[in-house]
């Protein structure tokens, strides 16, 4: 028989034993558990394969990793990994709000440069944000349009148009502001570089539909004032800045024919008479004319009686007037049909208002041989062009390369005022009153 003695020692070493390993293991878990947290960074997805790993150790001790992994249920999920993401996030937006904010107090301050370079930045680093921008942008151009704040809307469309200039959203806004100042000569020029910019089927159909609205606006204008000379000086302008159509060539023969010029509108007819578009409409018209009479005869000439001549000088291929102020202080420009407004540099604006009567209007953009630029707009009290007097009449002071021996250009604001035609066997500019 076994001893008391003996079963009871045992008993005891077997529990202090039970005890003692107990305590080992809850020492080597917390051990262990401090080791996977330093090694891995509390990365989730490291802590699933020391799980794995750790499988075999026992049912309790995978139950403690699951623990340390968060894959406990009673334990909300969130690593290390996640809150960095979305503390980035979060610092992502506090910096486009900062952005966003900085850039709306630089346009409410007119700091449109600095403005223009933040943009750019935004550019660069964000495309998000500076979507955002441009939306901001778009809006400022279509307030001062409202306000008809020409200056600041001149001075943010340079800065704007400068880096980019074949954006078509604000292409289209210089278009809708030089309508609104009866600019329409101009409103052809950007209508031009918009078509050159539109890459997209997208972008060229909506360029077309603007064109064609704006077009019948100005025809309809005309037609109301019975101004048929602007209205055949604006077609042609369409038809030399190359967006002629032709649906334009026959509102261009229905103005000649209104002015009197059936010669012209018989001839523009007949060759739209198998145009795809207007060949009823140019059939049915020239039907009409033919019916009523035999094809008129014009002797050109004629049309020119008691015209005023003007001495032009040939410069290239074009040519150039002078313009004078009453004490006869003359500077030389080109004539350019494509000229909304007459333009001139600094130095020959201020030989013709050596007085000081000129009065600033506003400033305004042009489009020019070197791209879009901006000018100051002064209304002139007096001017002669020959023995024709001139009053208020609009020059654009603009900083251009002028070429040799001519100090600007004269434009449609001075031209359209006649009934013009370019001598060029005489060198001479003929001018009749247009009403």
């Amino acid at each position: 028989m076994k001893s008391p003695l003996l079963i009871s020692l045992a008993f005891l070493l077997g529990l202090g034993g039970g005890w003692i390993g107990k305590t080992w293991f809850e020492s080597y878990l917390l051990n262990l558990d401090a080791m996977i947290v330093t090694a891995t960074g509390g990365n989730p997805h490291v802590l699933a394969n020391a799980d794995a790993k750790t499988s075999e150790s026992g049912s309790e001790l995978k139950s403690e990793i699951d623990f340390l992994s968060n894959k406990n249920p009673l334990v909300p999920s969130t690593s290390v990994a996640d809150t960095q993401s979305e503390s980035f996030v979060v610092t992502q937006e506090a910096a486009s709000n900062s952005t966003i904010d900085r850039f709306k107090l630089l346009l409410d301050e007119r700091q449109y440069f600095n403005a223009m370079t933040l943009y750019q930045e935004q550019k660069q680093i964000s495309d998000s944000t500076a979507s955002k921008l441009k939306v901001i942008l778009l809006n400022e151009l279509e307030s001062l349009v409202e306000a008809r704040d020409n200056s600041g809307f001149s001075d943010l469309v340079e800065n704007y148009l400068s880096h980019y200039y074949d954006d078509i959203d604000v292409l289209l806004l210089l278009v809708n502001f030089n309508h609104v100042n009866s600019s329409y000569l101009e409103v052809i020029n950007v209508f031009l570089l918009a078509k050159t910019y539109a890459y997209s089927d997208y972008d060229k159909k909506r360029v077309a539909s603007e064109l064609d609205h704006f077009v019948a606006d100005v025809d309809s204008l005309y037609t109301g004032l019975e101004d048929w000379v602007s209205l055949i000086n604006f077609y042609a302008h369409i038809d030399t800045s190359g967006l002629m159509t032709s649906s334009y060539q026959y509102r261009q023969a229905v103005a000649h024919l209104r002015s009197g010029d059936e010669a012209f509108a018989i001839e523009q007819f007949r060759q739209l008479q198998n145009d795809s578009v207007v060949a009823e409409s140019a059939t049915k018209a020239l039907e009409s004319l033919l019916n009523k009479s035999e094809t008129p005869t014009i002797v050109y000439d004629s049309l020119w009686d008691g015209a005023d001549s003007i001495a032009l000088q040939k410069v290239g291929n074009q040519y150039a007037v002078n313009l004078d102020n009453p004490q006869r202080d003359g500077v030389t420009l080109l004539i350019d049909t494509g000229a909304s407004m007459t333009a001139m540099s600094a130095e020959s604006f201020n030989k013709l208002n050596f007085n000081g009567d000129a009065v600033e209007q506003d400033k305004r953009v042009f489009r020019t041989a070197s791209g879009v630029v901006q000018g100051t707009v002064f209304s002139v009290p007096e001017l002669f062009l020959g023995s024709h007097r001139l009053v208020n009449t609009q020059i654009a002071v603009i900083d251009f390369s002028g070429e040799r021996g001519f100090g600007g250009l004269l434009g449609m604001n001075v031209l359209g005022q006649f009934r013009f035609q370019i001598d060029q066997e005489n060198s001479q500019l003929l001018l009749l009153e247009s009403r």
